[in-house]
Protein backbone atom coordinates (compact mmCIF):
# COMPACT_ATOMS: atom_id res chain seq x y z
CA UNK A 1 0.00 0.00 0.00
CA UNK A 2 1.56 2.98 -0.81
CA UNK A 3 2.32 6.27 1.97
CA UNK A 4 -0.98 8.53 2.71
CA UNK A 5 1.32 11.27 1.83
CA UNK A 6 3.66 13.04 -0.44
CA UNK A 7 6.99 15.07 -0.20
CA UNK A 8 6.27 18.38 -2.34
CA UNK A 9 9.38 20.28 -3.77
CA UNK A 10 11.08 23.29 -2.19
CA UNK A 11 10.53 24.72 1.28
CA UNK A 12 7.04 23.79 1.11
CA UNK A 13 5.77 21.18 4.53
CA UNK A 14 4.48 17.81 3.68
CA UNK A 15 0.99 17.78 2.31
CA UNK A 16 -1.04 14.81 3.91
CA UNK A 17 -3.24 12.78 1.33
CA UNK A 18 -5.77 10.89 3.50
CA UNK A 19 -6.27 7.42 1.65
CA UNK A 20 -9.77 7.16 2.29
CA UNK A 21 -10.99 3.22 2.30
CA UNK A 22 -14.72 1.83 2.30
CA UNK A 23 -15.75 -1.58 3.48
CA UNK A 24 -18.73 -3.34 2.67
CA UNK A 25 -19.71 -6.44 5.17
CA UNK A 26 -22.36 -8.49 3.87
CA UNK A 27 -22.99 -9.52 7.87
CA UNK A 28 -24.22 -6.76 9.88
CA UNK A 29 -23.51 -8.23 13.41
CA UNK A 30 -20.09 -10.06 14.03
CA UNK A 31 -17.69 -8.58 11.05
CA UNK A 32 -18.70 -5.16 11.01
CA UNK A 33 -18.28 -4.58 14.81
CA UNK A 34 -15.25 -6.46 14.72
CA UNK A 35 -13.76 -4.27 12.17
CA UNK A 36 -14.59 -1.37 13.68
CA UNK A 37 -13.28 -1.76 16.69
CA UNK A 38 -9.99 -0.97 15.34
CA UNK A 39 -11.22 2.57 15.39
CA UNK A 40 -9.87 3.98 12.26
CA UNK A 41 -11.14 7.68 12.04
CA UNK A 42 -14.18 7.76 9.74
CA UNK A 43 -12.17 10.06 7.77
CA UNK A 44 -9.69 6.67 6.46
CA UNK A 45 -12.34 4.23 6.71
CA UNK A 46 -15.78 4.16 6.19
CA UNK A 47 -17.17 0.25 7.45
CA UNK A 48 -21.11 -0.12 6.20
CA UNK A 49 -22.98 -3.10 5.73
CA UNK A 50 -25.32 -4.81 3.10
CA UNK A 51 -27.64 -6.13 5.44
CA UNK A 52 -29.38 -9.25 4.68
CA UNK A 53 -29.26 -9.74 1.66
CA UNK A 54 -28.16 -13.10 1.02
CA UNK A 55 -26.59 -12.46 -1.84
CA UNK A 56 -22.98 -12.51 -2.24
CA UNK A 57 -22.57 -10.42 -5.35
CA UNK A 58 -24.51 -7.75 -4.08
CA UNK A 59 -22.22 -7.13 -1.85
CA UNK A 60 -19.47 -6.33 -4.57
CA UNK A 61 -22.48 -4.16 -6.56
CA UNK A 62 -23.16 -1.97 -3.79
CA UNK A 63 -19.83 -1.16 -3.11
CA UNK A 64 -19.39 -0.22 -6.74
CA UNK A 65 -21.68 1.74 -6.41
CA UNK A 66 -21.01 3.46 -2.95
CA UNK A 67 -17.67 3.87 -5.07
CA UNK A 68 -19.10 5.69 -7.96
CA UNK A 69 -20.81 8.33 -5.98
CA UNK A 70 -17.45 9.20 -3.99
CA UNK A 71 -15.84 9.70 -7.17
CA UNK A 72 -18.73 11.52 -8.44
CA UNK A 73 -18.30 13.75 -5.52
CA UNK A 74 -14.41 14.34 -5.81
CA UNK A 75 -14.12 12.50 -2.74
CA UNK A 76 -12.98 8.89 -4.03
CA UNK A 77 -11.68 6.00 -2.03
CA UNK A 78 -8.31 4.53 -2.33
CA UNK A 79 -9.50 1.40 -2.12
CA UNK A 80 -12.67 -0.78 -1.38
CA UNK A 81 -12.75 -3.76 0.37
CA UNK A 82 -16.12 -6.56 0.43
CA UNK A 83 -16.26 -8.41 3.28
CA UNK A 84 -18.88 -11.68 3.44
CA UNK A 85 -18.74 -15.74 4.20
CA UNK A 86 -18.49 -18.83 2.15
CA UNK A 87 -21.53 -20.38 4.44
CA UNK A 88 -23.99 -22.28 2.44
CA UNK A 89 -24.49 -20.09 -0.59
CA UNK A 90 -24.26 -21.93 -4.04
CA UNK A 91 -21.26 -21.75 -5.97
CA UNK A 92 -22.55 -20.22 -8.52
CA UNK A 93 -23.64 -17.36 -6.93
CA UNK A 94 -20.53 -17.09 -4.46
CA UNK A 95 -17.94 -17.19 -7.52
CA UNK A 96 -20.28 -14.64 -9.39
CA UNK A 97 -18.84 -11.63 -6.44
CA UNK A 98 -15.40 -12.56 -7.25
CA UNK A 99 -15.99 -12.44 -10.88
CA UNK A 100 -17.55 -9.00 -10.48
CA UNK A 101 -14.35 -7.56 -8.18
CA UNK A 102 -11.75 -8.76 -10.80
CA UNK A 103 -13.60 -7.57 -13.72
CA UNK A 104 -13.81 -4.79 -12.59
CA UNK A 105 -11.23 -1.88 -14.69
CA UNK A 106 -10.05 0.13 -11.75
CA UNK A 107 -8.43 -2.98 -9.79
CA UNK A 108 -9.29 -1.49 -6.10
CA UNK A 109 -11.99 -3.89 -5.25
CA UNK A 110 -10.96 -6.25 -2.64
CA UNK A 111 -12.37 -9.20 -1.54
CA UNK A 112 -12.37 -10.59 1.86
CA UNK A 113 -13.88 -14.08 2.79
CA UNK A 114 -14.10 -16.02 5.34
CA UNK A 115 -14.87 -20.33 4.45
CA UNK A 116 -17.69 -21.06 6.00
CA UNK A 117 -17.63 -17.92 8.24
CA UNK A 118 -16.13 -15.22 10.03
CA UNK A 119 -16.04 -16.76 12.87
CA UNK A 120 -13.06 -19.01 11.73
CA UNK A 121 -10.81 -15.84 12.29
CA UNK A 122 -11.80 -15.40 15.83
CA UNK A 123 -10.83 -19.37 16.24
CA UNK A 124 -7.28 -18.77 14.53
CA UNK A 125 -6.28 -16.36 17.43
CA UNK A 126 -6.14 -19.68 19.36
CA UNK A 127 -5.27 -22.28 17.26
CA UNK A 128 -4.43 -23.50 13.83
CA UNK A 129 -6.80 -25.14 11.99
CA UNK A 130 -6.68 -27.87 8.92
CA UNK A 131 -10.05 -29.72 9.27
CA UNK A 132 -13.11 -28.30 7.45
CA UNK A 133 -15.33 -26.64 10.76
CA UNK A 134 -18.93 -25.08 10.47
CA UNK A 135 -20.62 -22.47 11.95
CA UNK A 136 -22.18 -24.03 14.91
CA UNK A 137 -18.87 -26.12 15.68
CA UNK A 138 -16.59 -22.12 15.23
CA UNK A 139 -19.62 -21.32 17.83
CA UNK A 140 -18.84 -23.88 20.14
CA UNK A 141 -15.43 -24.02 20.16
CA UNK A 142 -15.29 -19.99 20.53
CA UNK A 143 -17.46 -20.49 23.98
CA UNK A 144 -14.76 -22.69 25.56
CA UNK A 145 -13.16 -21.44 28.63
CA UNK A 146 -9.89 -21.58 27.15
CA UNK A 147 -11.14 -19.14 24.14
CA UNK A 148 -13.53 -16.44 25.02
CA UNK A 149 -14.14 -17.81 28.33
CA UNK A 150 -18.42 -17.05 28.01
CA UNK A 151 -21.41 -18.32 25.34
CA UNK A 152 -20.28 -16.88 22.15
CA UNK A 153 -22.86 -13.99 20.72
CA UNK A 154 -22.92 -12.73 17.01
CA UNK A 155 -24.06 -9.53 18.44
CA UNK A 156 -21.35 -9.41 21.17
CA UNK A 157 -19.50 -5.83 20.50
CA UNK A 158 -16.44 -6.81 22.93
CA UNK A 159 -15.23 -9.47 20.93
CA UNK A 160 -12.51 -7.31 19.40
CA UNK A 161 -11.33 -6.19 22.75
CA UNK A 162 -11.56 -10.30 23.81
CA UNK A 163 -9.13 -10.93 21.17
CA UNK A 164 -6.64 -7.66 20.46
CA UNK A 165 -3.91 -9.42 22.58
CA UNK A 166 -4.09 -12.45 20.48
CA UNK A 167 -3.62 -10.60 17.25
CA UNK A 168 -0.19 -11.72 15.74
CA UNK A 169 -1.16 -15.26 16.54
CA UNK A 170 -4.23 -14.68 14.35
CA UNK A 171 -1.77 -13.40 11.21
CA UNK A 172 0.23 -16.08 11.49
CA UNK A 173 -1.93 -18.98 11.86
CA UNK A 174 -4.15 -17.56 8.25
CA UNK A 175 -0.81 -16.81 6.55
CA UNK A 176 0.01 -20.19 7.27
CA UNK A 177 -3.31 -21.30 6.13
CA UNK A 178 -3.30 -20.18 2.65
CA UNK A 179 0.37 -20.52 2.22
CA UNK A 180 -0.45 -24.34 2.73
CA UNK A 181 -3.05 -24.33 -0.11
CA UNK A 182 -0.45 -22.94 -2.21
CA UNK A 183 -1.58 -22.56 -5.78
CA UNK A 184 -4.61 -24.81 -5.55
CA UNK A 185 -6.37 -22.30 -3.23
CA UNK A 186 -9.76 -22.09 -4.11
CA UNK A 187 -12.28 -19.60 -1.59
CA UNK A 188 -15.41 -21.15 -2.45
CA UNK A 189 -14.34 -24.83 -1.76
CA UNK A 190 -11.52 -24.56 0.83
CA UNK A 191 -12.94 -24.82 4.67
CA UNK A 192 -11.50 -23.81 5.93
CA UNK A 193 -9.66 -20.59 4.93
CA UNK A 194 -9.78 -17.12 5.40
CA UNK A 195 -8.36 -13.56 4.19
CA UNK A 196 -9.47 -11.31 6.96
CA UNK A 197 -5.82 -11.16 7.94
CA UNK A 198 -4.95 -8.70 4.78
CA UNK A 199 -7.57 -6.22 5.83
CA UNK A 200 -6.77 -6.47 9.28
CA UNK A 201 -3.07 -5.23 8.42
CA UNK A 202 -4.39 -2.07 6.87
CA UNK A 203 -6.72 -1.20 9.50
CA UNK A 204 -3.53 -1.64 11.78
CA UNK A 205 -2.03 0.77 9.75
CA UNK A 206 -4.67 3.10 9.35
CA UNK A 207 -5.22 3.33 13.10
CA UNK A 208 -1.93 3.87 13.89
CA UNK A 209 -1.67 6.94 11.04
CA UNK A 210 -4.88 8.40 12.51
CA UNK A 211 -4.05 8.14 16.15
Amino acid sequence: MSKPWKQTNGRRPPVRQLQRHLIVCEDEKSAADYLRGFQVPEAFAEVTVMGGAGNTRSVVEKALKLRAKAMKAKTPYARVWCVFDRDSFPARRFNAAFDLASGDDKHDVQIIWANECFELWYLLHFEFVVAGIGRDELFAKLSESTRLGRRYDKSDKNVYSLLEGRLSTAKKNAQKLLADYGNDLNPERNNPSTNVHELVAVLEKLAEIGA
